[in-house]
């Protein structure tokens, strides 16, 4: 065996763990080596290992309250004593929109924008992948362009079996005031590039606003929902299984399940489905994390933060259990539970413009989409 040899069996292995931006450029060390990286498989197996591999940077978004108002997109290094900005990921934002684009979710790295911002009505869905700079314009149904008299929500997502990116629509018609059941649903396959119908049961319940962003975590988009019985309103969870496509309910503890869902957010805290509570009445946010997913009996209270010091919306958990959230001065602070105290991450946010979420780099959109003009 020669001294320069490496099996590709081992050659895989190690290029698996590298990020795509440099699998990218090795592509031209030897025409090998072009088509492993650029092969179907290659990409497949390396989007398989993404859970796998330890993350440690964070995404966060804002709009500047500045004129003109920029959508600005920013890494931060997610340490145990620290939280930095890694300035060595630049990442510009290449869409204009009629208004701010709201960010449905993001999944290994890819994130879903739609500019339905205050309306309701998405004129223009985007999957952007910033990680090598790849867009997908993605087109819209028949029932969005020819009818106004809907409210859209969207679910966004991975199927890990059909290795095929999603996004879900649910689609209710407007009536006096309230919506109507079952909303029409209809499933996008970035493989097929093409909207479909789907054949299970839609959900019987509601969901309480588009403008609050979805959660994937095990495999499905979550939403705050509703359902009405006799005029009792009971408040849930509703899931979307993006593998096998169907819908499913999830209990909420007992004194959450009579509470307002206007007033409730699903978010992930440590790969855990998870739901924040904002008491207006007491200034107070309550955080609720499921422990086994599905199983009711094993939500547990995580938090209780007082929000009376001008604190506003929580968006997620640092590795070391500290707070990301937003302030009342449109600032996003790093708020420790413990001590009360808190650290300006980024000051000058437009009010509900913040997102965080984990920072992935992955082949998303490689094949599907195309280049990105800055």
């Amino acid at each position: 065996m020669s001294g320069d040899y490496l099996p590709q069996e081992l050659l895989i292995l190690i290029l698996l763990w590298l990020p795509p931006k440099s699998l990218l450029r090795f592509r031209c060390v030897s025409k090998s080596w072009c088509s492993l990286i650029s092969s179907s498989n290659f990409i497949d197996i390396h989007t398989r290992n993404l859970p796998h591999v330890t993350n440690t940077r964070k995404l966060i978004r804002h709009c500047t309250t500045t004129s003109p108002r920029e959508e600005v997109y920013s890494v931060f290094f997610d340490n145990q004593s620290s939280f930095d900005r890694d300035d060595d990921v630049k990442i510009d934002f290449p869409f204009t929109s009629r208004t701010k684009y709201r960010i449905v979710g993001s999944c290994n790295g890819l994130i879903c924008l739609s500019d339905d911002a205050f309306s309701g009505y998405a004129y223009k869905i985007v999957l952007w992948n910033p990680s090598i700079r790849r867009k997908l314009t993605v087109p819209l149904p028949d029932i969005i362009l020819k009818n106004m008299g809907y409210m859209f929500v969207l679910g966004f997502g991975f199927d890990c079996k059909a290795n095929d990116y999603k996004i879900v629509r649910l689609s209710y018609k407007n009536a006096r005031n309230t919506s109507t059941l079952p909303p029409l649903v209809e499933v996008y396959s970035v493989k097929t590039g093409a909207w479909r119908h789907i054949s299970a049961p839609a959900p019987m319940c509601h969901i309480s606003g588009y403008f609050w962003p979805q959660v994937f975590v095990n495999g499905a988009a979550h939403w705050v929902a509703y359902s009405l019985n006799c005029g009792q309103m009971r408040s849930l969870i509703l899931s979307f299984d993006m593998c096998d496509e169907v819908f499913h309910e999830i209990m909420l503890p007992g004194c959450l399940a009579g509470e307002s869902p206007w007033l409730m957010g699903a978010v992930v805290i440590q790969d855990l489905l998870s739901v924040v509570e904002y008491d207006i009445s007491y200034n107070m946010l309550s955080v609720w994390v499921m422990k086994e997913y599905g199983v009711v009996e094993s939500w547990a209270k995580r938090y209780n933060i007082d929000t009376e010091v001008g604190l506003g919306i929580m968006l997620g958990v640092r590795r070391n259990g500290e707070v990301l959230l937003t302030t009342r001065n449109e600032e996003l602070v790093d708020y420790d539970v413990q001590t009360r105290g808190s650290v300006d991450l980024i000051t000058g946010g437009l009010e509900n413009s913040f997102f965080v979420d984990t920072y992935k780099e992955s082949f998303a959109l490689l094949f599907e989409g195309e280049k990105t003009q800055i």
